[in-house]
């Protein structure tokens, strides 16, 4: 099965160490990418209603959870980028890996959250990026949950993302275009959306969106 490749990848990964992280998602990105494997997992998580019940929409993606190890709290999801831009920059509350699979994002880094802002109370100051890359398919990194980074990504962009335990409680949205910071909470802890255009998917906006992914030949 698919999850005994990322089970297996990181059974012995200490989280703390990057190279360690970005090494297992080295072997197992690819492995679950495949049209087959990931085809697998989608079915699996229209299975699963607590899988299919977390799939969400935002204003700038949509979010897929294809497994979730609640006893470890290693999970693999799949990002879809629509057309909406939206000028934000964040950390995130774990430590996590992404392997482009389709479309492309211009990707901005600017450092540890607590050298960019300091304490959350404190105002928020322009960012500054540190480093530029064109995330293109095929690509992959490592993020550490304090980096605050940004992404622009063109429509239809497609990720795999595993991602590692959650290391924080909340995380922290930097507006761009109103240089303000706000916090956000995980999706336990809240009762409704924390954002404009937030919202569960219902599963026959699932089925429609496995048919478009089959079309693109990302999965069969």
């Amino acid at each position: 099965m698919s999850t005994e490749v990322l089970t297996e990848a990181f059974r012995t990964v200490d989280w703390r160490q990057l190279e360690q992280v970005h090494e297992a998602s080295a072997t197992a990105l690819p492995a679950l990418a495949d049209p087959a494997a990931l085809g697998a997992l989608w079915d699996g998580m229209m299975r699963d209603d607590r899988l299919a019940e977390s799939a969400e929409t935002f204003n700038a993606f949509q979010k897929f959870v294809l497994h979730d190890d609640l006893e470890t709290g290693l999970r693999l999801r799949l990002h879809i980028f629509n057309e909406h831009m939206v000028e934000e920059a964040h950390n995130h509350r774990a430590t996590f890996s992404s392997l482009i699979l389709r479309g492309s994002y211009r990707h901005f880094l600017y450092g540890d959250v607590d050298h960019v802002w300091g304490e959350e109370e404190r105002p928020a100051t322009a960012l500054d990026a540190r480093f530029i890359q064109e995330q293109l398919p095929g690509s992959s990194y490592t993020l550490h949950h304090a980096f605050v980074h940004s992404t622009y990504a063109t429509p239809g962009t497609v990720s795999l993302v595993i991602q590692g335990p959650r290391d924080r409680a909340s995380f922290r949205i930097y507006d761009l275009a109103r240089g303000v910071t706000r916090t956000r909470v995980g999706g336990a802890q809240t009762q409704g959306a924390q954002e404009p255009g937030e919202r569960k998917l219902e599963r026959s906006e699932l089925t429609v969106i496995r048919a478009q992914l089959a079309e693109q030949g990302l999965l069969v």
